[in-house]
């Protein structure tokens, strides 16, 4: 694959606009007509069937898609598609923190009311933007642009367009965002895209003639920089709807953001230079022994290092946690594969 990636056609460019403009269009009808928190559903059925679509919009889905592109399919796609994944968080993060637009009332689950959490709080964050929705375009988005030249072109962008459009439904019908949240994270996820589309082959042009001691300072400055302006300013950021928000215990998708940038950043770049692990050389049967054995591996740090952030309470753990979790992903799972098979 070429590591110089053309932007979008005049022709794609325009359809997506199309739709975009369609969608905010119809979104705002029915937001002036009343719409607004319509779509919550009462239906505990309906509920459960739309929580599962909703995770199509968690980090750990997202976590589990990167590693395997990584792992059998092309390293820069992966890498391309973690940083939109990253960049439409923190940039979401920040509107939901300036804006502090509560959630809707819907925002509980009377199957999840306990003494200890008499409201049934199912978000712990302002509401607008909507997260899930604005992941689910640059992600879902990014995934169909990728694949819009293969074999069959419309079949996975179509896909994608109904998996983003399930996730942001999702997020109305079990009543954690009312509509002006999902249109909001849209407008985000869409907008942050097409700028990704355009802007990263340059920008990973000028990346690439820099020396390796340069890209590994600059990735530390960035990373570190982008958590703490995050957590300074916003240092309640995940935690705000809770009775007693605690500065620094979570600071939202800066912390996580700031964290995995700096582990798959720096882990990238050292594999790049001193592993040279290659997927496409791998079989079949190699590939889906790679896969086994990365999820795994990725799988029992992710969840041991969740388990003891009650421990480690603090946004600095969970930056150390997604660091530590990409820097194995990129760098030490290459350095198992090509012990294996000296790839």
């Amino acid at each position: 694959m070429s590591e110089i990636k053309v932007g979008l056609s005049k022709k794609g460019l325009l359809i997506n606009l199309v739709i975009f403009a369609v969608l905010l269009i119809v979104g705002i009808i029915l937001y002036m007509t009343g719409f607004n928190e319509s779509f919550y559903s009462t239906s505990s059925t309906v509920r459960s069937i739309f929580k599962y679509i909703t995770y199509l919009g968690e980090p750990i889905v997202f976590i589990v898609i990167i590693s395997i592109l990584f792992i059998v399919y092309d390293k820069k796609f992966a890498k391309n598609l973690l940083l939109v994944l990253l960049i439409v968080n923190y940039v979401n993060e920040f509107f939901k923190s300036i804006f502090k637009d509560p959630r809707p009332a819907t925002n509980f689950d009377a199957d999840e009311i306990t003494s200890e959490n008499p409201a049934g709080l199912v978000e712990t964050s302002y509401g607008f933007p909507s997260g899930h929705t604005s992941s689910a375009v640059g992600t879902w988005g990014y995934i169909a642009y990728e694949f819009k030249d293969k074999p069959k072109p419309l079949v996975i962008p179509i896909i994608m367009a109904v998996i983003m459009f399930l996730v942001s439904l999702s997020r109305m019908i079990v009543g954690v965002h009312d509509l002006q949240d999902v249109i909001g994270g849209y407008i985000i996820g869409f907008i942050l895209l097409l700028l990704f589309i355009y802007l990263e082959p340059p920008v990973t042009e000028k990346f690439n003639a820099l020396t390796i001691n340069m890209k590994i300072i600059l990735i530390v400055v960035v990373s570190v920089g982008l958590f703490l302006l995050g957590a300074l300013l916003f240092p309640t950021a995940g935690t705000d709807l809770l009775p007693s928000p605690q500065p620094f215990t979570d600071t939202g998708n800066f912390a996580l953001v700031g964290g995995a940038i700096l582990g798959f950043g720096i882990g990238y770049v050292l594999e790049n230079e001193k592993i040279h692990y290659e997927p496409s050389k791998l079989n079949a049967k190699q590939k889906i022994t790679a896969v086994i054995i990365g999820l795994v591996i990725i799988f029992v740090v992710y969840f041991a290092l969740e388990a003891l952030k009650g421990v480690f309470d603090s946004a600095i753990y969970r930056f150390i946690r997604y660091g530590l979790v990409a820097f194995i992903l990129v760098y030490f799972l290459p350095l198992i594969y090509t012990k294996i098979w000296k790839n």
